[in-house]
């Protein structure tokens, strides 16, 4: 393994692991347990913490045959990089620290809505857990949004905070489906609204 390969090894593993504990600190402090995010990001870190081992036997015994598991977007890489340049404030933990502190700032925006979970029927419960889609409601009435009116979003959409969970509602866009009234996330695709159309409202009218 050449220096290169080598310190670019040791990079992404120092990147991995200040993320990783990032993850680690909202998990155990900010999130609520038994929620979505809280499931994804449990995920999210043990897929991160399997990378890190692995990277660590990979520069140990100085092969580089493992790199292909390195699941973390090069782009991503990059970004965090260049940010990290241009703001220069020193190493990625303290660029990930200035991103958290800032990140409160977040919660200042107007736009914000608290959300809750939905009593869903159980089939429709299951069939949505096939998919990345989620639907919940406000937990009342705000920014145009009727507290009988529901939410469907996916996991990139929601924002916690302070154990609560919240959406943007610059990042929906309403939609007349039948009697209902739905607020549809902007990253929600033609084809998602399609899949979603088919399992709610086929399984409501089977009931």
């Amino acid at each position: 393994m050449n220096i290169y390969n080598q310190e670019l090894l040791e990079l992404k593993k120092e990147i991995l692991v200040e993320i990783s504990n990032e993850l680690k600190n909202i998990v155990n402090f900010k999130i609520k347990a038994n929620t979505k995010a809280y499931d994804e990001l449990k995920k999210t870190i043990s897929q991160w913490d399997l990378q890190i081992i692995e990277i660590s036997n990979s520069i140990n015994n100085n092969e580089n045959e493992k790199y292909s598991f390195i699941k973390i977007n090069r782009k991503t890489l990059e970004i965090l990089i260049n940010l990290n340049n241009r703001l220069k404030i020193g190493s990625i933990s303290k660029l990930l620290d200035s991103l958290t502190v800032n990140y409160e700032d977040f919660f200042l925006k107007d736009s914000l809505i608290e959300i809750k979970s939905l009593d869903l029927n159980k089939k429709i419960q299951i069939a949505l857990n096939t998919t990345d889609l989620y639907l919940c409601e406000v937990l009342e009435s705000e920014n145009g949004i009727k507290s009988n009116e529901k939410i469907l979003y996916k996991i990139d959409d929601l924002i916690i905070y302070e154990d609560k969970e919240y959406v943007d509602i610059k990042n929906l866009k309403k939609y007349p489906i039948g009697e209902n009234i739905f607020w549809i996330s902007l990253s929600c695709t033609l084809a998602d609204i399609e899949k979603f159309n088919s399992l709610y409202f086929n399984i409501s009218s089977n009931k």
